[in-house]
């Protein structure tokens, strides 16, 4: 007999008519089942006992079959509810993040279309599956919006940290730490374009804020290196420390010029900021970086680098003067100075040594050469006291100095005194040339005056072939006789006295004072005493 007892319902019945098609399908099966059974059983002869267990064995497992398929559906049911909270919460979220505040449940909308199908899900006409591709559907378009809103303020929040770090010296790390970027740490709770405006207005003042210091960073960094190479102080360049500083490493290397033209040399952009940028905003073993530590750094090594250019300026004053009094005291030609003038640059190591060394030289020719330069001063003395009428008197004020003979004795200080008794001569002599004219004048009427009296002793000389040139020549002679004489002699007088009380010396108590002294002296006496 045969034991075939599958049978299939049709899908169409199990689509129109599930519990009825259930129930008929299920009855036949069972029908089908016992009959097979009871044939197999009678011919095998089971007891009805053994039957009656087995019948209530495969009811049993048919229970635990339907059983189990009810619990699997039911696990499908409640996954897809759970997926859908969970949708829903992030949708709420999500909403509240992007103050969607007139954003409606997808699922609820859903079921007051009226076009919605009822699928026999029992619920207002929409069953669980239609309401996860709903719920679904809708949070994938506001992630997407999330997303972007999120990177957007992602990138306005890295770009703070980034300049906060830079501006204050630190990492990262540490500026996201800070108390003033808190504000900026928990973002995900609102992400309106009120919210992403005011991070990219943020990230702007702080990238305002960060340009100015670069800016400023690299001004005082330019200034640095002028004064460093004004200075010729190089970092690792020989074992000589002086005027150096750790910082410099850094200075000199924290620059670059901006752009690839390569026309002008970095000579001709030296100085001019708008060509130079930072190399790194943050600090490094060869870049000072933009921190507040480096405005306070830079700030300090410039006055630092003042203050010894200060200094070196005054030695090299120093240096220079003593130089030039070198070189007129000892005649040094020019060609000589140029040639070593032309070799002094800035205000480096190297200058103040070859400064310390001309000295030096000098120092030595002038111990060679001292008594040669007096000698030459005295022999200048001497031709000056001629040409002012010094004095015996006049001239022995000076014998201190004048009469050292002994080279040993002839110092510096020797030749300095020579030197300014030969200036205040000179500056005596300009003074005295314009009285030594009117006497000289005064000196050649008085000559016409005798050759006058001289002629008027000859009663002929008024008689023959040139007798009007003689007459026109002697009424020339008279009236500068009779006119310019006296008006000269009362100008020498005054000027004379003048000269006299400004000239004469002081007098102490108890002291015997030369009367010559003071006076304006013409070929050994005092003028003034001649013309009264």
């Amino acid at each position: 007999a045969s034991t075939a007892i599958h049978a299939t319902p049709s899908t169409t019945d199990l689509l129109h008519r599930p519990s009825l098609a259930m129930r008929e399908n299920l009855a036949h099966l069972a029908t089908t089942t016992s009959h097979a059974l009871e044939e197999i059983w009678d011919c095998v002869g089971v007891p009805p006992d053994e039957r009656a267990s087995m019948l209530a064995d495969l009811v049993e497992k048919i229970s635990q079959l339907c059983e189990e398929k009810v619990r699997g559906e039911d696990g499908v049911r409640a996954t897809f509810q759970e997926e859908i909270d969970k949708a829903r919460k992030e949708w709420e979220e999500t909403c509240a993040a992007l103050r969607l505040d007139g954003e409606e449940d997808p699922v609820n909308r859903m079921r007051r279309d009226p076009s919605a199908k009822d699928l026999g899900g029992g619920n207002g006409g929409v069953c669980l599956q239609m309401e996860y591709e709903v719920m679904m559907g809708r949070l994938e378009s506001l992630r997407s919006v999330k997303q972007a809103a999120m990177a957007d303020m992602q990138a306005s929040r890295s770009k703070i940290h980034q300049a906060f770090a830079a501006l204050h010296g630190c990492t990262v790390e540490e500026a996201s730490q800070a108390t003033e970027m808190q504000p900026y740490a928990d973002f995900e709770r609102n992400l309106t374009l009120e919210h992403r405006e005011e991070f990219r207005s943020k990230a702007r003042d702080y990238e305002e804020s960060v340009a100015t210091r670069k800016k400023a960073i690299v001004s005082l960094l330019l200034d640095c290196q002028s004064i460093l190479q004004e200075l010729d102080i190089v970092p690792q360049s020989g074992e000589d420390s002086v005027g150096r500083s750790e910082e410099d490493v850094k200075i000199w290397n924290s620059l670059e010029p901006i752009g690839d033209d390569q026309a002008e040399s970095a000579g001709q952009r030296r100085g001019q900021s708008n060509h130079y940028t930072i190399v790194s905003l943050f600090e490094s073993p060869t870049c000072i970086g933009i921190g507040n530590s480096a405005l306070d750094r830079l700030t300090s090594r410039i006055a630092e680098l003042n203050g010894e250019k200060k200094r070196r300026r005054a030695k090299l004053g120093e240096m220079g003067s003593a130089i030039a009094a070198l070189w007129s005291m000892l005649r040094v030609p020019s060609d000589e100075q140029r040639a070593f003038t032309s070799g002094i640059r800035g205000l480096g190591l190297d200058t103040l040594r070859k400064g310390e060394a001309e000295i030096a030289r000098l120092e030595d020719l002038k111990g060679v050469m001292l008594g040669k330069l007096v000698r030459e001063q005295r022999s200048i003395i001497e031709d000056l006291w001629e040409k002012t009428n010094s004095s015996v008197a006049e001239r022995a004020s000076f014998d201190a100095y004048f009469l050292i003979h002994d080279d040993e004795q002839l110092t510096s200080q020797v030749l300095v005194k020579h030197e300014e008794y030969v200036a205040t001569l000179k500056s005596k002599l300009n003074k005295m040339q314009p009285i030594l004219d009117l006497i000289a004048k005064r000196e050649s009427i008085i000559d016409e005056r005798v050759e006058l009296e001289f002629l008027r002793k000859d009663p002929g000389r008024l008689k023959g072939r040139y007798a009007s040139k003689q007459l026109a020549k002697e009424e020339k002679m008279n009236r500068r006789v009779t006119k310019e004489l006296p008006k000269i002699t009362s100008m020498l007088e005054r000027t004379l006295k003048q000269w006299y009380a400004e000239n004469k010396p002081h007098e102490e108590e108890g002291q015997v004072v030369n009367p010559e002294l003071g006076h304006f002296m013409y070929q050994g006496k005092p003028y003034l005493q001649i013309i009264q």
